[in-house]
């Protein structure tokens, strides 16, 4: 039972974030055996196992949700998403369909002779001695078919195996039960063969998901008695906090909003790449240019914690292009521009209402500070409301975060 940890060890092993240091790393690990879980900087934690529980799988469904990643893969620190494949969501599926539908197992159908249960009557007209009475036939004795659960049928023995391996890994974050240990080998070659054929020859899509996951777990799996060692995760959430802004606010198509420079040498034209805000939001025809900044303003209410001028400068040349862009005012007519850093903060320690609040104001020296985008609203948005409510452009939170910068 020692992979398995009950409410008061939860809670020992949840962790947020401070972004300090090597405090960095968000999601899931293990190591021989001893879990820890950590959260991103603003998230609040629940109180009840309940709770824990839920803000768990709410974090294992942002860091799935919101990377290009494919299922069963995991994050390491690099903009390009470096992966390396470990199965977390397939062992988490697997005990799903364990408790719902319990082990699998085939039906095989025995004939036998019987006086009950449904009659095979062309294999008792071949197979049993018929009588005759008052011109009539009949048998005294009838084969009949018998469907019966195959216990031992070797697609039932890996599944028990799967299942095993995933209590192991994962079983924690649903109960203490653990399965009893598996009856088989661990076989890659054989495991493989068998659960392929299966998968190919189903049309049932809860087998075909059951199967597919059990690949999985199959393809990484070794010895189920050596220490579970594992990480799902990211060291660098930052990317993952612009991307639920930007899908929770912005445009989809934003490139004619990147402000382009070049090169002329020797007569010839050569392009820069373009900058390229974080998140283009539009409402009531104003256009908002927001940049999701991961500080932690939000936590220790430090203005050495907010963006630098490099940022604030930046966010001005965005306005400046868009406003002095001829396209832009033929298209969205008498529009105004407004400036935004979107920054995580827990608002339960806030102890306010709102899950989205403004906080202040940055401007530029070397500008008037006169034009609604010259002034960039600081703007404090609860870590665990985007996470939950991560919606593609809601309406709803679109108009509430337009209202901060009126």
């Amino acid at each position: 039972m020692g992979w398995f940890i009950i409410k008061s060890d939860i809670i020992e092993k949840c962790h947020i974030n401070n972004n300090k240091d090597k405090d960095i790393f968000v999601g899931i690990k293990c190591i021989d055996g001893d879990i820890s879980i950590n959260f991103p900087m603003g998230y609040h934690l629940g109180e009840t196992e309940e709770e824990l529980r839920s803000d768990i799988l709410l974090l294992l469904k942002t860091l799935s949700s919101n990377t290009k990643i494919k299922e069963s893969q995991l994050i390491l620190p690099s903009r390009e998403y470096n992966k390396i494949e470990f199965p977390l969501e397939a062992h988490i599926s697997i005990i799903k369909d364990f408790y719902k539908y319990g082990y699998y197992t085939e039906t095989k159908i025995r004939h036998i002779k019987s006086k009950r249960g449904k009659i095979d009557w062309n294999k008792t007209i071949k197979t049993q001695k018929k009588y005759l009475q008052d011109s009539d036939f009949f048998y005294l004795d009838f084969i009949t078919r018998q469907n019966k659960s195959n216990e031992n049928e070797l697609v039932t023995l890996i599944h028990k195996y799967c299942v095993y391996i995933s209590f192991k890994v994962i079983g924690w974050l649903f109960s203490t039960y653990l399965p009893q240990k598996p009856e088989i080998r661990y076989n890659k070659a054989l495991f493989e063969t068998v659960i392929k054929n299966k998968y190919t020859s189903t049309f049932d899509d809860r087998e075909k998901n059951l199967f597919k996951n059990m690949l999985s777990i199959i393809n990484h799996e070794g010895n189920p008695n050596a220490p579970v060692n594992y990480e799902y995760g990211t060291s660098r959430f930052e990317y993952i906090w612009e991307k639920m802004i930007d899908r929770a606010f912005g445009l989809d198509d934003k490139k004619d909003f990147f402000p382009g420079t070049y090169w002329i040498i020797d007569e010839k034209r050569s392009k820069n790449y373009s900058l390229e805000p974080d998140t283009i939001m539009i409402n009531e025809n104003n256009i908002y240019v927001l940049d999701a900044k991961y500080y932690k303003y939000g936590l220790t209410n430090s203005i050495r914690d907010l963006p630098e001028s490099t940022s604030i400068n930046k966010q001005i040349t965005y306005a400046e292009y868009i406003a002095t862009n001829q396209k832009f005012k033929e298209e969205y007519k008498n529009f105004k521009i407004y400036n935004g850093f979107i920054m995580p903060f827990d608002s339960e320690k806030f102890t306010i209402e709102e899950n989205i609040i403004n906080i202040g104001k940055a401007y530029s020296s070397w500008k008037t500070n006169e034009k609604e985008y010259e002034e960039i609203q600081g703007i404090l948005l609860d870590m665990k409301y985007i996470m939950k409510n991560n919606v593609k452009r809601d309406i709803e939170k679109i108009k509430k975060l337009s209202s901060l910068f009126d």
